[in-house]
């Protein structure tokens, strides 16, 4: 009689986490049963953590034989720590990876006394929380507790400050003191900047009525030189000086419109000379040469006399001539009458 052939049964390796209140399997991260509610507190530390503890507990027993103490034997145990830490392998199984990263997150939370491997740990929490998210990659309740254990890492600055000044009492004192300056500086700054601006707005204004008082002199002495009034345009541009002082602010640009006012009277001045010297220049010139036509003028009317004389004392030599030849011949015509 043959025997019923029995269904092969495929066999899964590997750990099925049970309440031990119900009996219902547990999922990855749970610290409470969700069918009976029941809080899982019995939970040994795995195999890798065991091993870590053992070699950090190995560490200081060495330091204890070689009889070190204060500074250098924290120095060496620290060393060797940090040698372990980076170089011990990170396990595949799930449970394990679970567990590490429960045993490693507290050692990188700030704190008032903060684990002297800080660093050398949070290198290998990232090793450890990239294998898990790959090895959980397709449970979504794992990824959101590996995300609330990564974000619980993240502290405020005002947390991060207050731990420091638990730390060292002297940075509380250091950052109120400095606080307490940035304060002091800020409101004598505001009110620098007040005085300032009252002092640039109060010079604004004095500044634009000095130089239209200025330009309105200036358009008095343009005025006189164009109309040849050279006396009244010096003595405009004379007046053409920038009088108006500043007091504790604007004072180089002050020194500056001096300046400005300084050249355009010196400008002004020497042109004005210029152009009085010129009139002057032409004003000789024109009256020697009436001079010179009223001269010419008069030897002209000389030489016209001496000329007219010339002319009736010519005539009266010639009648002269003329009568004395008539005489002369009258003379002769008797003595011929005689003989």
């Amino acid at each position: 009689m043959s025997q019923p052939i029995e269904p092969s049964v495929v066999q899964k390796k590997g750990n099925i986490n049970k309440c031990p209140n119900c009996g219902a399997p547990l999922g990855a991260f749970v610290s409470i049963c969700e069918s009976c509610g029941h809080e899982i507190t019995d939970i040994e530390a795995n195999r890798t953590i065991t091993a870590l503890v053992e070699r950090f507990d190995a560490i200081e027993r060495e330091a204890d034989e070689k009889q070190l103490s204060g500074r250098r034997r924290e120095q060496t145990i620290v060393e060797k720590r940090a040698r372990i830490i980076r170089d011990f392998p990170i396990p595949n199984s799930r449970d394990d990876l679970q567990q590490l990263l429960y045993f490693i997150q507290p050692k990188l939370v700030e704190s008032v006394k903060p684990d002297l491997n800080v660093e050398d740990w949070r290198a290998k929490y990232t090793e450890v929380l990239n294998r898990a998210k790959n090895a959980y990659k397709n449970d979504a309740s794992a990824l959101a507790e590996f995300d609330r254990i990564d974000k619980s890492l993240d502290i405020s600055l005002s947390d991060n400050l207050a731990i420091k000044a638990k730390r060292n009492p002297v940075f509380v004192a250091l950052l109120a003191g400095i606080v307490v300056l940035a304060v002091v500086w800020f409101v004598f700054a505001q009110m620098e900047r007040s005085k300032l601006q009252q002092c640039e707005g109060e010079y604004t204004r004095g500044a634009q009525a000095e130089q239209s008082r200025l330009e309105k002199i200036y358009a008095v002495a343009d005025h006189d030189f164009k109309s040849k009034k050279f006396t009244e345009a010096l003595a405009a541009s004379a007046t053409l000086r920038w009088e108006y002082e500043a007091t504790t602010c604007k004072m180089e640009e002050n020194q500056k419109a001096k300046a400005l006012w300084d050249d355009k009277r010196n400008q002004m001045a020497s042109l004005i000379q210029k152009g009085a010297d010129t009139a002057a220049t032409e004003k000789e010139a024109e009256t020697n040469r009436l001079a010179a036509e009223k001269e010419a003028e008069a030897n002209r009317v000389l030489a016209e006399k001496q000329a007219e004389t010339a002319k009736v004392a010519e005539v009266a030599r010639i009648e002269a001539e003329k009568q004395r030849a008539q005489a002369a011949e009258a003379k002769r015509v008797a003595t011929e009458k005689k003989w």
